[in-house]
Parts: structure tokens; sequence; C-alpha cells
């Protein structure tokens, strides 16, 4: 019998059209029918994806069905990482999917170098999978050797998405006891979004052996009718909230960590912290939130904060003008009632 070398977490909530796109490319990626297993954990979802499941794992015996109500995927992808058996672990979105026959070769190098945490590139795509032009100077990096995490993360931008990673399953169980995570990693069920940030964050500055390697393995789809794209109020202020919660969080490990070595953590890690905040209080413009989103960040210690910068990857004087007006609430406070007067 083969040994169990990889557990892709794939999280499932109303992803009907998309889930056997993802499911047939995790399966085409050249390892063993014993060597890798997929849990799949319906989350509540309302729609067709359940059966859509099934009929995959009905044909695919590596493909397991965990349901459970509604909780988030925060929940989801805990549920699954308490099941996990494989020596890796891999998330993948539902709707996502991977580029085929690439995961072997990264996991076989992660075996072979005994990696804590493999990072590999990525491609957007709409959701027919044409490719989406980056807009922005990005994080597609070269393969490099292993290193510490802190070491990489002097050198690279601190990226926001748990999906780039290969990560070795008896690392992420050993966790960090200065990070206050001396039981393992797991997700922040009360963050709704930004949860794959603070908890990378973490793991990161903790990890002794990290490589990159400069494969686009992975497709990230943009949809329109994604959660993140919403225009429910109420759910627009539970995001801002949940997104300077995870700024505060990283904050966090920030201190911990400096506190512990008694130095500076890398500047990556601060400017994802920043990221957060810088957007969080632009989202909080347009959609008129800027006071309480302001509160929250003050309760959180963290105003004034940085603004965006080369180490989070975001360059030119364009983020600088924004944040110098950011920094003084009453006018950007005002700059919101006049945005949302002009788009009545």
């Amino acid at each position: 019998m083969s040994e169990l070398l990889l557990t892709y977490i794939v999280p499932v909530y109303n992803t009907e059209r998309y889930l056997s796109r993802c499911l047939s490319s995790i399966i085409s990626q050249g390892l063993g029918d014993g060597e890798y297993e997929v849990l799949v954990v319906d989350d509540g979802s309302t729609d067709g994806s359940v059966a859509a499941a099934e009929a995959f794992a009905s044909t695919h015996a590596q493909v397991h069905i965990i349901r459970q109500q509604n909780q988030g995927v925060s929940a989801a992808r805990n549920r699954a990482l308490d099941m996990a058996r494989g020596h890796y672990i891999q998330f993948v979105d539902s709707d996502d999917y991977l580029e085929a026959g690439v995961m072997a070769p990264l996991l076989y190098r992660a075996l072979d170098e005994r990696i804590d945490v493999l990072l590999f590139n990525y491609k957007s795509v709409d959701v027919e999978g044409t490719p989406i032009p980056s807009s922005k100077r990005n994080d597609q990096y070269p393969s490099t050797a292993v290193m510490s995490g802190v070491d990489y993360l002097s050198g690279h931008s601190m990226t926001p998405y748990i999906w780039r990673f290969l990560i070795s399953r008896s690392f992420f169980e050993k966790g960090c006891a200065y990070l206050g995570d001396e039981k393992g990693w797991r997700f922040d069920t009360s963050l709704i979004v930004c949860e794959d940030g603070s908890l990378i964050a973490r793991f990161l500055l903790a990890a002794e052996r990290v490589a990159h390697d400069g494969t686009a393995a992975y497709y990230y789809v943009n949809r329109s009718d994604s959660a993140m794209h919403s225009s429910d109020i109420n759910h627009i202020r539970r995001r801002l909230f949940s997104q300077v919660n995870a700024a505060a969080a990283i904050n966090d490990a920030i201190q911990r960590h400096e506190l512990h070595y008694g130095k500076s953590a890398p500047g990556s890690v601060a400017g994802l912290r920043n990221v957060y905040l810088f957007f969080a209080m632009t989202k909080a413009l347009t959609s008129g939130c800027v006071d309480e989103v302001l509160q929250r960040i003050r309760q959180a210690g963290l105003f004034p904060f940085p603004c965006v910068g080369p180490e989070a990857n975001y360059y030119g004087k364009k983020w600088k003008v924004i944040h110098t007006l950011m920094m003084r609430p009453r006018l950007w406070a005002f700059l919101s009632k006049v945005y949302r007067l002009i788009k009545k």
C-alpha cells in the first residue's frame, strides 16, 4: 500500500458550477491513488454542491465528503485539518483549480528537502479560465533554496493566500509556543475575511525550512458573484471589522516575535498588516463606514498606521497621497460623504 503523502482540503459552499473542474484538476496531479486524499468539507451548501461532490466521490475513492452546518470557511478548514492524514497539506478553494501535473514534483521536492512550508506561484483567471493581467507588481517569485521563514520574509512580500502553500502536517500540528499556538495552528473562526493572512504571518515567522518554487501551480478564479463583491452594507461592515481584527492579530504576532527574539520582525509582515488597514479604510470611505472602522482601528491601538509600500508590493506616489488624506479622519469622513453624494 502506498504511503499517504498529501491531503487536499477543499471547503465548499454553493460552488456547484465550479466543483467538478476543481476536483478533476486535483486528481490530475500525477500522484498514485494511495498517495493522496481529498477532504471535501461542505459548509451547509444549499445548491447542488453536495450532489456534485458525491458523484465525483463515487468514482474516486480518494475523495471523502464531510458535511457540516454553515459555519464559515475557517471552521470547514479546521475540521478537515483535524482529520488530515497526509505528510503535507494543501488548501484548494472549490471555485479554483490546479495546473495539471505540477503538484507531484512540488510535493517530492518538499519531501526530499524536508521543507516545512513550500510556496509556489499562481495565475489569476476569470470564470472561463481567461488570464487576468495584474494591475500592480505582484509576487510571482523565482525558485529559492531552503531558508528560515524570517529570512524568506526579509526578501519577499507576505502573501495572504493559504492556497499558495504546501505545508508539512507535522510542522502545522507542532505550532509555536511563543506565538501562542502551542497546540498547533488553526484558522480563527471569528474572521470572515483575511483569515489566511493572520495565520500565515504566524507560521512563516516560526518556520525553520521555507522555500519558494517558481512553478505557477494554482489558478485563482476571480468571480464577480462572490461574497467579496457583495453590496449588502451589513456584510460589508462585518468584512471590514474582520479585516481590522486580522490586522490586529498580525500585529500581535509581530510583537510576540520581537519580544521573543529582541529584534524587529521582517517588514513584509507589517506590510500585510498595513495593507489590511489601508484597504479597510478605503472601503469604509466608499461604503460610508469611516467612523465605525476608524473606531475599531483605534481600539486595536493601530491608528495612525504606516502607508503601504514596496514591502507589500505597492509602488508609486498615489498610495502616499491617499494615505496622507486617510490619516486625517475628519477629511476622510468628509470625502466619504462627497463620494456617496456623487454616486447617488
